[in-house]
């Protein structure tokens, strides 16, 4: 097989239903494209297996699949995912998550026309158990960036889902970097190596959307086991992934020579509404509890900050969420502050 000119890499764990849904909304008329599906050492590897098995039979595309020995965790895993592609541009995929239904081939169209680039910011929906959407759309258009510090520091808050992140494999050559295992965030390490050096775009095509539910499984690996509690979403294991972004930037402003971390403090303190809101619908108690522990994290920069907090405490969860989607469709954007 010639070099295909995109890789799916799914990380795959303990969700079977899901990966099927996954794969059987890969829908590209390309035939060089190429799925690679790292299992990594969950109680329903055979389930996984056999999805794969069934899958592989009757699709026209390149299936690699590989079970790890051990369990990797997720930073590990989707680095090794990465690594076994043979792409020339590597695109990560959620196993709970799916394509845009006839996304895809324009998707790709868009890589071939822009062959100098280093990473590609996608754009991605929210698909809510009510039916409900949520665009993240974050220009009306298609935008092109100079490499640099700037770029990273746009590119980096946005860049967090990882379902749709894509870059040219031949620039990135840090796939056995372990230092940041444990962060649930090695795709941020990737961007700011890529973006220093190469151009990258948003694409303003529709590709990929979360399915709301799901069962957080992190905190089964040994980088991970100190830091969250598989099968839950408690405060302390928010606490501690948001405490992973000033922990990532610093490392990362020594390891490539930037200066990230201040810039990027303050671009997730006004925009922080995305992680402020995770705990409301706990009760206040645990939701000022969660507030507390962001604030002495560094996330309070702004005045964005308080507003978001006293929007939520006043409202709740859901009228706010309401009110966001409602200024979002209007726009037709997420807006820049």
């Amino acid at each position: 097989m010639n070099e295909p000119i995109l890789s799916i890499c799914i990380p795959s764990y303990n969700r079977p239903v899901e990966l099927k849904r996954l794969l059987e909304s890969i829908d590209t008329n390309n035939s060089d494209v190429e799925i690679v599906i790292r299992e990594d050492k969950s109680p329903k590897r055979e389930e996984v297996r056999k999805v794969v098995e069934e899958y592989s039979k009757k699709s026209r595309y390149s299936v690699n699949y590989i079970e790890n020995d051990i369990n990797f965790g997720y930073d590990k895993n989707i680095r090794q995912s990465a690594k076994a592609a043979l792409g020339k541009w590597v695109l990560f995929m959620g196993d709970d998550d799916t394509f845009v239904q006839g996304a895809l081939d324009k998707y790709i169209e868009f890589l071939k026309e822009n062959p100098d680039l280093g990473y590609v910011l996608r754009r991605y929906r929210n698909v809510m158990n009510d039916g409900t959407e949520e665009d993240y759309r974050y220009a009306k258009e298609n935008v092109f960036f100079d490499p640099g510090e700037r770029t990273i520091v746009e590119l980096f808050r946005r860049s967090l889902f990882i379902s749709g992140f894509a870059f040219q494999k031949q620039f990135f050559d840090g796939f056995e970097e372990t230092i940041f295992d444990g962060t649930l965030l090695f795709q941020l390490y990737i961007l700011s190596c890529v973006c220093q050096k190469h151009k990258s775009a948003y694409c303003d095509i529709l590709i990929t959307q979360s399915i709301e539910g799901g069962t957080p499984f992190f905190g089964v690996a040994e980088s991970e086991k100190k830091l969250y509690e598989s099968g839950k979403n408690g405060i302390a294991g928010s606490l501690n992934f948001m405490a992973q972004v000033p922990f990532m930037t610093r490392e990362i402003d020594k390891k490539i020579g930037t200066k990230i971390t201040e810039p990027i403090m303050l671009s997730y303190s006004k925009y922080s509404y995305g992680f402020l809101h995770e705990h409301r619908q706990d009760g206040i108690k645990a939701f000022n509890k969660y507030t507390k522990g962001l604030i002495d994290l560094g996330f309070a920069k702004t005045y964005h900050f308080y507003i978001y907090y006293l929007g939520l405490l006043i409202l709740g969860k859901k009228n706010c969420q309401k009110i966001i989607r409602a200024i979002k469709k209007k726009r037709g954007s997420t807006p820049h502050l």
